[in-house]
């Protein structure tokens, strides 16, 4: 009787072991991890804008340094100084991207970690109550289970088992010690991920004071220009000189795309997009600065300005104002990031000092699509849209198109 019990017993721990041992194994293998979520896209396409906005502020950094003047001017000092705002910007959205990247890469290790520590715990459980099975019922008890069989082919099927039971007793020590090993490898990548996100932190923080410097010193500048009627009168010179610096290379892509076309499709009229009435307002906000000629209100000297300035947020979505082909984008002296779109018919809109820029030379874009976002680059005094139009090259008032 005493030897049946024993038996039985012993088929009960093979019964649970084998499922334990299962259950584990499947969990093991197949735990649970959290997948981070995707944002190697958005550094790439980051990483991209930095150096698209470097390619072309280069061409401009480049004739500031090949001046004549021994000394820069006024707007020359600005616009150095924006294109390293611009510039250091793009890092700062780029490092800080990383940094988002890694805080989520270091929770996914941490919650893996927990639970490799969770699963090694529960299988030493197991293997602690196999040790108390095998030291309780001593080293007969396999030898008492053969006695036991009802004849040989039952003892065969014991025995056969009793092996397998012994070969889960080994991937069960095994496993063991492989999820310990991807433990320690896993701990590893945290210290790494740990490691990376000091670095990218003290970048952060590099970058982040070199922007506050750079604006404080443009703002500074600004703030003397307001000040001092002789900067003020110096500055508004450069910038009537960048307009028709504008005004000449409209006219000169309008001719060259026009030469293109008529290589292309010889005989073929021109795409006229715009055929009349109200454009859309590129962005909505308040009206800083009109077009026109206008009698500063301290120093009463005259100035001329070829646009609209309209205010708004950093940021904000700037729209085509109708249907048309990007006819230029890039940095252009005093406008900072400008997008072009030929309209057809000379009609050409102008969007300018946009923090970032979206949308390609040559692509078609319909009327109320983004094609940048609002910003401060070039020559500007606070977040804004510069918006012109001009036919043929020549500024003309926006508000007769816009009202």
């Amino acid at each position: 009787m005493n030897l049946y019990c024993k038996s039985i017993a012993n088929a009960f721990i093979i019964i649970v072991t084998a499922s334990l041992l299962l259950f584990f194994s499947c969990g093991l293998i197949h735990a649970a991890e959290k997948k981070p979520e995707d944002l190697d896209s958005q550094i790439k396409k980051q990483e991209e804008e930095y150096q698209r906005i470097q390619k072309q502020i280069s061409s401009t950094r480049q004739k500031l340094t090949e001046t004549t003047k021994k000394e820069k001017t006024v707007t020359q000092q600005i616009e150095i100084l924006s294109q390293k705002i611009t510039i250091t910007q793009q890092k700062v959205n780029v490092v800080t991207l990383k940094i988002k990247k890694i805080h989520q890469n270091i929770v996914n290790l941490s919650n893996e970690i927990a639970v490799k520590n969770k699963k090694i715990a529960e299988v030493e459980d197991l293997l602690r109550h196999r040790l108390v099975s095998i030291y309780k019922y001593g080293g007969v008890t396999d030898f008492n289970l053969l006695l036991s069989s009802q004849g040989a082919e039952d003892a065969l099927a014991n025995s056969y088992l009793l092996g397998k039971i012994a070969d889960q007793d080994r991937q069960l020590i095994d496993e063991l010690k492989s999820q310990k090993q991807k433990l320690n490898e896993t701990q590893e990548q945290l210290k790494i991920q740990k490691a990376s996100l000091e670095s990218h932190s003290n970048e952060l923080r590099q970058q982040t004071k070199e922007l506050k410097g750079a604006a404080d010193e443009r703002n500074t500048i600004l703030a003397k220009v307001r000040k001092d009627k002789a900067l003020y009168m110096a500055q508004q010179e450069e910038l009537l000189r960048a307009s028709k610096e504008l005004q000449a290379r409209i006219k000169r892509l309008l001719a060259e795309k026009r030469k293109l076309a008529e290589k292309k499709h010889p005989g073929k009229p021109q795409t006229v997009y715009y055929r009349g009435g109200r454009l859309a307002w590129p962005v909505q906000g308040s009206i800083t600065s009109t077009f026109g000629t206008r009698v500063h209100p301290i120093f009463k000297t005259k100035i001329t300005h070829t646009g609209l300035d309209i205010s708004a947020p950093n940021g904000t979505p700037v729209k085509a104002a109708d249907t048309g082909e990007v006819l230029f984008t890039g940095w252009l002296s005093g406008y900072g990031n400008v997008v072009i779109l030929d309209h057809g018919g000379n009609l050409t809109t102008v969007y300018a000092h946009l923090s970032r820029i979206e949308c390609s030379e040559g692509a078609k874009v319909n009327r109320g699509s983004t094609i940048g976002r609002v910003g401060a680059t070039g020559v500007a005094t606070g977040n804004h849209l510069h918006f012109e139009t001009r036919i043929n090259g020549d500024a003309v008032n926006p508000m007769r198109y816009l009202q």
